[in-house]
């Protein structure tokens, strides 16, 4: 079995709404993690496309991915190679029971650092995966939507 990392937030607003803040990668930048990401090959979030994240930390890296899935606003699937691991990623995006949407997150990962433990890898990709779902409910926050939103 591959190592695996999984993480869920709920937020309070519709699935679309949430599934719109998740592609928004601005929510990413500007604290001390990311210092950039750019889409480098075809259009954004379209099967196929490939982005390049520059890690701060928790590690410097250079992290590229590919869109490997699409179904938008349900769930989206990313491939990740870095530092000689290849991480593959799936969110899903779906309606909470008590309103608003649930957000889940899984990193299925293999390969090795010749730097890094594997307890340093899961440690790493854990706080990034956190950090990714965690910056999607502050987004989604009621004092951070807009009136114009309808949320």
């Amino acid at each position: 079995m591959l190592p695996r990392v999984e993480y869920s937030v709920t937020v309070p607003v519709s699935v679309d709404t949430a599934f719109r803040a998740f592609q928004n990668f601005d929510r990413l930048l500007h604290r001390g993690i990311y210092s950039e990401i750019t889409w480098t090959e075809g259009s954004p979030w379209q099967v196929g496309s490939r982005v390049r994240f520059v890690l701060e930390k928790p590690i410097p890296a250079s992290v590229s991915a590919v869109v490997s899935s699409s179904s938008p606003p349900r769930a989206v699937g990313l491939i990740h190679h870095a530092l000689g691991i290849t991480a593959e990623e799936h969110v899903t995006f779906g309606p909470d029971l008590k309103g608003g949407a649930r957000i889940h997150v899984s990193f299925e990962f293999l390969g090795s650092s010749p730097d890094l433990s594997q307890e340093t890898v899961h440690a790493a990709i854990s706080f990034l995966a956190k950090d990714a779902l965690d910056t999607v409910v502050e987004l989604c926050e009621p004092r951070r939507m807009s009136p114009a939103s309808g949320e």
